[in-house]
Order: C-alpha cells, then sequence, then structure tokens
C-alpha cells in the first residue's frame, strides 16, 4: 500500500545486523536519485517535518500504565509541562506521491516491565490516511508497514509554489489507533490495557518542502 515505504525499507531491511544510524544514512541516500521505473511513482527528496502533540489527558494516563514516549534520534521530544503533553518532531526526508519518508521515531516504553515498541522511519501517507513504522527489538525480525495511527482528521491543507518548489501544510491531523487488533498489539506487547480505539491519541500538522516534477 505504502510504495515509499517498501522502497526505502528494502534497504533498511538489508542492513537489519548494522546500526540504525546506518541504516538511516542508506534509506536517505537510496532516495537521492529519482526512481524512474516504467509504471512507477518517482521517489524524490523532500523537507520538512511532522510535529505530533498527544491530546490532552493521554500522557496522564500513559503515566499512570507506567508507559513513557521518547524520541528515536534524529527526531526530537518536547515536554510541554503546562499543559501535560509531549511534542515530537519527526524531519521529513523523500516523498513518493502522498507518502512522506520521515528520519528517526519513536518509542513506547513500559518503565516496570522494560518492554518496548518502536516505531522507526515512520512513513506518513495522506491519502491512505496512516502512519506505519519498521518495528524491531531483541530477538525480532525488521517487520514492514505495520500501521501505527490512522489519520481521523485533515483540518486544513495548502499548498504554495515558488522557485520551481512546491511546499505543503497540512494542521489539525488528528491521529487514533487504526482498530481493536493494533490496540491489542500495542497492549500485549507493552503489559499494559491503556491503548484503545475510542480516543485521538495526538494531533499534529506535516509540513513537506519537495520539487516540482512533471
Amino acid at each position: 500500500m505504502l510504495t515509499l515505504g517498501r522502497t526505502l525499507r528494502t534497504v533498511v531491511g538489508a542492513c537489519a545486523l548494522i546500526s540504525l544510524s546506518t541504516a538511516i544514512a542508506l534509506s536517505t541516500a537510496s532516495a537521492s536519485a529519482v526512481d524512474r521505473s516504467p509504471n512507477q511513482t518517482p521517489t524524490i527528496v523532500a523537507t520538512g517535518d511532522l510535529t505530533l502533540t498527544t491530546s490532552p489527558g493521554i500522557l496522564p494516563a500513559w503515566g499512570a500504565a507506567d508507559i513513557k514516549l521518547t524520541a528515536i534520534a534524529p527526531a526530537t521530544l518536547t515536554e510541554l509541562t503546562s499543559s501535560a503533553a509531549q511534542r515530537i518532531q519527526l524531519p521529513v526526508v523523500a516523498k513518493t506521491g502522498s507518502a512522506n519518508a520521515l528520519s528517526g521515531g519513536f518509542r513506547f516504553t513500559n518503565t516496570k516491565t522494560r518492554e518496548v515498541v518502536n516505531c522507526f522511519i515512520p512513513t506518513i501517507d495522506t491519502k491512505a490516511r496512516v502512519l506505519d513504522c519498521v518495528t524491531v527489538g531483541a530477538g525480532q525480525v525488521w517487520q514492514t508497514n505495520k500501521i501505527f495511527f490512522e489519520i481521523s482528521k485533515i483540518r486544513s491543507w495548502t499548498a504554495l509554489n515558488a522557485n520551481g518548489q512546491r511546499t505543503s501544510l497540512l494542521t489539525g491531523i488528528e491521529f487514533k489507533i487504526p482498530d481493536d487488533v493494533t490496540a491489542d498489539f500495542f497492549n500485549d506487547k507493552l503489559s499494559t490495557t491503556v491503548f484503545s480505539t475510542s480516543v485521538t491519541i495526538a494531533t499534529g500538522t506535516l509540513d513537506v518542502t519537495r520539487r516540482i516534477t512533471n
């Protein structure tokens, strides 16, 4: 479903035994050239950020369940103490059609059991309306196209063309766990019951700049 995710992760999957930073570098480099294969949407270099802010009540609920959210570099995490929330910023590195590849990722940790769920090298697809990740952990193999969140709403979407480049800005993006199977995945892996399909996990903005192609 997510062509960009498959394209970049072919490289990453082959490098599962090397460091994550090297894998990210390889996946970014693979997007530096336009894929001109017949009948395929080209992958092009892009810049920008996806910013996710946890929704009201989410962070306290996670804390009560001993679930901690952290960023995986080069993504960054900011504590918003005044609103009891956290904000994660993930750099955009490439684009294929409606799919935008991000660098870094984030991690959920059960601070009591030390169990983790990783989201490496996410892809946000604004047409399919999903955010998917590569997950890996001790004793696990690389798993591609694991959908973590669905996009339930996009409040606004604007685009500006200038100097041969197009900048798109999406605001008011709402992220939810897509189904009970995914909620069970988080709850089982983290020995908790806090993840549910009934709430908005986070809201976000996505800004992407890339060159205009024919």
